[in-house]
């Protein structure tokens, strides 16, 4: 997903980039067999949080540019 918003906008590579970057370091935690408050678990759960910050930014983005709103968030598009 994350290769195929490289033609999207900024918003949406935002996403996708952090979300990629939160389950990796989720897998890691997992594969390394730590206990949960491990240090790593704790960075991927933060991001996991980054993460939806993002999509939400994004999802009020699409929702405000598809409808009459009085206002539009900038999403970054790309050329």
């Amino acid at each position: 997903m994350f290769l195929g918003t490289l033609r999207s906008n900024v918003a949406l590579i935002g996403v996708f980039g952090l979300l990629f970057i939160t389950f990796l370091l989720l897998a890691i935690n997992e594969f390394q067999g730590a206990p949960s408050g491990n240090a790593i678990g704790i960075i991927g759960g933060y991001f996991g949080i980054a993460t939806a910050l993002v999509a939400w930014y994004t999802a009020l983005a699409g929702v405000l540019a598809s409808g009459r709103a009085t206002f539009s968030l900038p999403v970054g598009p790309r050329s």
